[in-house]
Protein backbone atom coordinates (compact mmCIF):
# COMPACT_ATOMS: atom_id res chain seq x y z
CA UNK A 1 0.00 0.00 0.00
CA UNK A 2 1.11 3.61 -0.58
CA UNK A 3 1.41 6.49 1.50
CA UNK A 4 -1.34 8.36 -0.62
CA UNK A 5 -3.55 5.31 0.61
CA UNK A 6 -3.60 7.01 4.60
CA UNK A 7 -3.60 10.36 3.55
CA UNK A 8 -6.48 10.49 1.39
CA UNK A 9 -9.07 10.18 4.32
CA UNK A 10 -7.41 13.69 6.19
CA UNK A 11 -7.58 15.40 2.03
CA UNK A 12 -11.01 14.44 1.52
CA UNK A 13 -11.81 16.01 5.27
CA UNK A 14 -9.76 19.13 4.13
CA UNK A 15 -11.31 19.41 0.74
CA UNK A 16 -14.55 19.41 2.16
CA UNK A 17 -14.64 21.74 5.08
CA UNK A 18 -15.73 25.45 4.20
CA UNK A 19 -12.84 26.70 6.05
CA UNK A 20 -12.97 30.04 4.11
CA UNK A 21 -15.39 32.39 5.49
CA UNK A 22 -14.20 34.08 8.56
CA UNK A 23 -16.39 34.54 11.80
CA UNK A 24 -17.50 37.91 12.01
CA UNK A 25 -18.64 37.68 15.90
CA UNK A 26 -16.63 36.41 18.46
CA UNK A 27 -17.06 32.71 19.07
CA UNK A 28 -18.34 31.87 22.35
CA UNK A 29 -18.48 28.77 24.31
CA UNK A 30 -20.49 28.10 26.92
CA UNK A 31 -18.73 26.97 30.64
CA UNK A 32 -19.92 23.57 31.94
CA UNK A 33 -18.62 21.18 34.65
CA UNK A 34 -20.36 17.85 33.54
CA UNK A 35 -21.51 16.91 29.61
CA UNK A 36 -25.09 17.50 30.73
CA UNK A 37 -24.43 20.87 30.97
CA UNK A 38 -23.99 21.58 27.12
CA UNK A 39 -26.59 21.32 24.38
CA UNK A 40 -27.18 19.68 20.51
CA UNK A 41 -27.87 20.71 17.66
CA UNK A 42 -30.84 18.87 15.85
CA UNK A 43 -31.02 18.59 12.42
CA UNK A 44 -32.54 21.54 11.70
CA UNK A 45 -29.94 23.49 13.51
CA UNK A 46 -32.14 24.31 16.77
CA UNK A 47 -30.19 23.82 20.19
CA UNK A 48 -31.69 21.44 22.54
CA UNK A 49 -30.77 19.58 25.61
CA UNK A 50 -28.89 16.44 25.52
CA UNK A 51 -32.08 14.61 27.10
CA UNK A 52 -33.55 15.44 24.60
CA UNK A 53 -31.01 14.44 22.06
CA UNK A 54 -30.96 10.94 23.41
CA UNK A 55 -34.53 10.52 21.72
CA UNK A 56 -33.45 11.45 18.48
CA UNK A 57 -32.13 9.56 15.25
CA UNK A 58 -28.72 10.35 15.20
CA UNK A 59 -27.80 11.71 11.24
CA UNK A 60 -29.54 13.52 9.06
CA UNK A 61 -30.17 11.09 6.09
CA UNK A 62 -32.84 8.76 7.69
CA UNK A 63 -35.80 9.49 5.88
CA UNK A 64 -38.04 10.29 8.55
CA UNK A 65 -35.00 12.95 9.60
CA UNK A 66 -35.50 14.46 6.12
CA UNK A 67 -38.92 14.80 6.17
CA UNK A 68 -38.46 15.95 9.85
CA UNK A 69 -35.49 17.33 10.62
CA UNK A 70 -35.67 17.86 13.97
CA UNK A 71 -36.10 14.35 14.42
CA UNK A 72 -32.79 14.04 13.82
CA UNK A 73 -29.41 14.53 15.84
CA UNK A 74 -26.67 16.70 13.89
CA UNK A 75 -23.87 17.55 16.85
CA UNK A 76 -23.53 17.00 20.30
CA UNK A 77 -21.38 18.97 22.39
CA UNK A 78 -19.14 17.43 25.53
CA UNK A 79 -17.45 19.49 28.24
CA UNK A 80 -14.17 20.07 27.82
CA UNK A 81 -11.81 22.08 30.12
CA UNK A 82 -15.12 23.30 31.60
CA UNK A 83 -16.31 24.49 28.19
CA UNK A 84 -18.43 22.84 26.30
CA UNK A 85 -16.96 21.98 22.66
CA UNK A 86 -17.68 20.05 19.46
CA UNK A 87 -15.30 17.25 19.91
CA UNK A 88 -13.27 16.35 16.20
CA UNK A 89 -10.66 15.26 14.29
CA UNK A 90 -8.64 15.98 11.78
CA UNK A 91 -9.86 13.78 8.98
CA UNK A 92 -13.74 14.45 9.75
CA UNK A 93 -13.83 17.64 10.55
CA UNK A 94 -16.05 18.81 7.96
CA UNK A 95 -18.68 16.89 9.48
CA UNK A 96 -17.84 17.14 13.08
CA UNK A 97 -17.92 20.81 13.59
CA UNK A 98 -21.05 23.02 12.76
CA UNK A 99 -20.08 25.23 10.07
CA UNK A 100 -23.57 27.19 10.78
CA UNK A 101 -21.82 28.14 14.21
CA UNK A 102 -19.15 29.56 12.71
CA UNK A 103 -16.99 26.62 13.66
CA UNK A 104 -14.73 26.15 10.84
CA UNK A 105 -11.21 24.06 11.84
CA UNK A 106 -10.36 21.39 14.52
CA UNK A 107 -7.60 22.62 16.67
CA UNK A 108 -6.81 19.94 19.36
CA UNK A 109 -9.31 17.68 19.11
CA UNK A 110 -12.57 20.84 19.40
CA UNK A 111 -13.83 22.39 16.81
CA UNK A 112 -12.31 25.83 16.22
CA UNK A 113 -13.66 29.58 15.34
CA UNK A 114 -11.39 32.09 13.75
CA UNK A 115 -10.26 34.88 15.59
CA UNK A 116 -8.79 38.25 14.17
CA UNK A 117 -10.53 38.56 11.27
CA UNK A 118 -11.78 42.45 11.49
CA UNK A 119 -10.92 44.84 13.92
CA UNK A 120 -11.25 44.07 17.27
CA UNK A 121 -12.54 47.99 18.16
CA UNK A 122 -15.85 46.92 15.73
CA UNK A 123 -16.83 44.37 18.71
CA UNK A 124 -15.87 46.76 21.60
CA UNK A 125 -12.70 44.31 22.28
CA UNK A 126 -9.55 44.91 23.54
CA UNK A 127 -7.70 43.01 21.04
CA UNK A 128 -7.83 39.35 19.01
CA UNK A 129 -7.91 37.49 22.07
CA UNK A 130 -11.29 39.13 22.80
CA UNK A 131 -12.59 37.00 19.81
CA UNK A 132 -12.14 33.96 22.61
CA UNK A 133 -13.35 32.72 25.77
CA UNK A 134 -11.49 32.40 28.30
CA UNK A 135 -8.90 30.76 28.86
CA UNK A 136 -8.89 30.55 25.35
CA UNK A 137 -6.77 32.43 23.42
CA UNK A 138 -6.52 33.65 20.14
CA UNK A 139 -3.72 31.53 18.39
CA UNK A 140 -2.21 33.68 15.23
CA UNK A 141 -1.50 31.75 12.16
CA UNK A 142 2.66 31.21 11.53
CA UNK A 143 5.33 30.05 13.39
CA UNK A 144 5.14 29.66 16.72
CA UNK A 145 1.59 29.22 16.16
CA UNK A 146 -1.00 27.75 14.37
CA UNK A 147 2.13 26.82 11.72
CA UNK A 148 0.44 24.92 8.70
CA UNK A 149 3.53 23.82 7.62
CA UNK A 150 4.24 21.63 10.28
CA UNK A 151 1.11 19.28 8.74
CA UNK A 152 3.74 18.25 6.04
CA UNK A 153 2.14 16.52 2.54
CA UNK A 154 -1.32 18.91 3.92
CA UNK A 155 -0.04 22.32 4.45
CA UNK A 156 -0.57 23.03 0.49
CA UNK A 157 -4.21 23.04 1.08
CA UNK A 158 -4.50 24.19 4.52
CA UNK A 159 -2.41 27.32 3.71
CA UNK A 160 -4.48 28.13 0.72
CA UNK A 161 -8.00 27.95 2.95
CA UNK A 162 -6.58 30.56 4.74
CA UNK A 163 -4.20 32.25 2.75
CA UNK A 164 -7.29 35.52 2.90
CA UNK A 165 -7.17 36.34 6.27
CA UNK A 166 -5.92 39.20 7.59
CA UNK A 167 -2.12 39.67 9.42
CA UNK A 168 -2.59 38.19 13.45
CA UNK A 169 -5.95 36.46 12.58
CA UNK A 170 -5.81 32.72 14.02
CA UNK A 171 -8.30 30.40 15.97
CA UNK A 172 -9.60 30.19 19.06
CA UNK A 173 -7.97 27.42 21.48
CA UNK A 174 -5.76 26.03 23.93
CA UNK A 175 -2.21 25.29 22.66
CA UNK A 176 -1.53 22.14 23.04
CA UNK A 177 2.12 23.07 25.05
CA UNK A 178 0.65 24.90 27.45
CA UNK A 179 0.13 24.32 31.43
CA UNK A 180 -3.01 21.58 32.11
CA UNK A 181 -3.38 21.54 28.19
CA UNK A 182 -5.76 18.57 27.30
CA UNK A 183 -3.88 15.61 26.01
CA UNK A 184 -3.27 15.02 22.25
CA UNK A 185 -5.96 12.27 20.68
CA UNK A 186 -4.62 9.06 20.09
CA UNK A 187 -1.84 8.90 17.15
CA UNK A 188 -1.15 12.55 17.49
CA UNK A 189 1.91 14.64 19.44
CA UNK A 190 1.94 18.18 20.71
CA UNK A 191 4.13 19.77 18.11
CA UNK A 192 4.21 23.56 20.11
CA UNK A 193 0.87 24.90 19.50
CA UNK A 194 -0.65 22.42 17.56
CA UNK A 195 -1.19 18.61 18.11
CA UNK A 196 0.20 16.77 14.72
CA UNK A 197 -0.82 13.52 13.21
CA UNK A 198 2.24 11.16 13.57
CA UNK A 199 1.49 8.40 15.76
CA UNK A 200 5.14 6.96 15.00
CA UNK A 201 6.63 10.14 16.99
CA UNK A 202 7.60 8.55 20.59
CA UNK A 203 6.27 11.46 22.32
CA UNK A 204 2.62 10.49 20.56
CA UNK A 205 -0.40 9.50 22.48
CA UNK A 206 -0.73 5.35 21.87
CA UNK A 207 -3.54 4.31 19.25
CA UNK A 208 -6.41 2.94 21.25
CA UNK A 209 -8.24 -0.46 21.33
CA UNK A 210 -8.68 -2.11 18.14
CA UNK A 211 -6.68 0.78 16.39
CA UNK A 212 -2.84 0.20 14.79
CA UNK A 213 -0.29 2.62 13.71
CA UNK A 214 0.83 2.44 9.89
CA UNK A 215 3.59 4.35 9.29
CA UNK A 216 4.56 4.67 5.33
CA UNK A 217 6.67 7.07 3.40
CA UNK A 218 6.98 9.29 6.50
CA UNK A 219 3.33 9.81 7.13
CA UNK A 220 1.79 7.47 10.16
CA UNK A 221 -1.99 7.03 11.35
CA UNK A 222 -3.77 5.28 13.66
CA UNK A 223 -6.47 2.98 11.96
CA UNK A 224 -8.89 0.92 13.01
CA UNK A 225 -8.33 -2.69 12.55
CA UNK A 226 -10.47 -5.30 10.79
CA UNK A 227 -11.44 -8.57 9.67
CA UNK A 228 -12.25 -8.54 6.05
CA UNK A 229 -14.40 -11.83 6.37
CA UNK A 230 -17.05 -10.47 8.95
CA UNK A 231 -19.65 -8.97 7.73
CA UNK A 232 -20.05 -5.38 9.06
CA UNK A 233 -16.16 -5.03 10.07
CA UNK A 234 -16.30 -1.38 9.77
CA UNK A 235 -19.16 1.42 10.83
CA UNK A 236 -21.52 2.77 7.76
CA UNK A 237 -20.06 3.97 5.39
CA UNK A 238 -16.43 2.37 5.26
CA UNK A 239 -15.13 -0.58 3.46
CA UNK A 240 -12.66 -3.11 5.63
CA UNK A 241 -9.24 -2.78 2.93
CA UNK A 242 -8.45 -6.44 2.12
CA UNK A 243 -4.89 -7.29 2.74
CA UNK A 244 -3.60 -4.70 5.44
CA UNK A 245 -7.15 -5.08 6.91
CA UNK A 246 -7.85 -1.50 8.22
CA UNK A 247 -11.24 0.26 7.96
CA UNK A 248 -11.69 3.30 5.44
CA UNK A 249 -14.16 5.35 4.19
CA UNK A 250 -15.92 3.75 0.80
CA UNK A 251 -16.28 5.30 -2.28
CA UNK A 252 -18.95 1.90 -3.76
CA UNK A 253 -21.52 0.80 -2.35
CA UNK A 254 -24.42 2.21 -0.29
CA UNK A 255 -23.41 6.23 0.93
CA UNK A 256 -20.61 6.49 -1.16
CA UNK A 257 -18.13 9.54 -0.09
CA UNK A 258 -17.28 11.42 -2.90
CA UNK A 259 -13.87 11.38 -3.60
CA UNK A 260 -11.47 14.36 -3.24
CA UNK A 261 -10.31 16.75 -6.44
CA UNK A 262 -7.44 15.09 -8.02
CA UNK A 263 -8.69 11.46 -6.34
CA UNK A 264 -10.40 8.97 -7.94
CA UNK A 265 -12.03 5.98 -6.51
CA UNK A 266 -10.71 2.76 -6.84
CA UNK A 267 -13.27 -0.14 -7.60
CA UNK A 268 -10.87 -3.19 -6.36
CA UNK A 269 -9.87 -1.61 -3.05
CA UNK A 270 -12.74 0.71 -2.83
CA UNK A 271 -11.58 3.35 -1.50
CA UNK A 272 -10.13 6.94 -3.41
CA UNK A 273 -6.98 7.14 -4.57
CA UNK A 274 -4.88 9.75 -6.81
CA UNK A 275 -4.26 9.34 -10.25
CA UNK A 276 -1.15 6.57 -10.92
CA UNK A 277 -1.67 4.39 -7.76
CA UNK A 278 -2.73 0.98 -8.34
CA UNK A 279 -4.95 -1.03 -6.40
CA UNK A 280 -2.14 -3.40 -4.86
CA UNK A 281 -0.93 -3.65 -1.74
CA UNK A 282 2.52 -4.58 -2.99
CA UNK A 283 4.20 -1.82 -1.10
CA UNK A 284 3.17 -2.45 2.69
CA UNK A 285 5.90 -4.08 3.64
CA UNK A 286 7.65 -4.13 7.01
CA UNK A 287 10.41 -1.92 6.59
CA UNK A 288 12.15 -0.75 10.04
CA UNK A 289 9.53 2.51 10.18
CA UNK A 290 6.65 -0.09 10.27
CA UNK A 291 7.83 -2.97 12.01
CA UNK A 292 7.63 -1.35 15.22
CA UNK A 293 4.59 0.83 15.03
CA UNK A 294 2.21 -1.74 13.13
CA UNK A 295 1.27 -3.73 15.95
CA UNK A 296 -2.77 -3.49 17.01
CA UNK A 297 -3.04 -1.51 20.83
CA UNK A 298 -3.01 -3.26 23.77
CA UNK A 299 -0.80 -6.05 22.44
CA UNK A 300 2.06 -4.12 22.53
Amino acid sequence: MRRSLFIAAFVAGFAGGCFLRPVPAPGFRSACKTDNDCQALDCKGNSISLDAAAALIVGCDDPAVLTDPTKGLAFRQTCVADLCEYSCTLATFATDCPETEGFQFCLNNVCATICGAGDPAEYDIKDNDGFCTSPQTCIPFGEGGVDLGQFGALSGALSQGFSRLPEGAGLCGTRCDARDAQPCAPGEYCGGALCLPDCSNPEATPCGDGSICLAFGGFSSCLVTCDPAQTGACGTGEICVAGINICQPSCIGEDPIVCADGFYCDPDLGICLPPGEDATTDDATTDDATTADATTAGTT
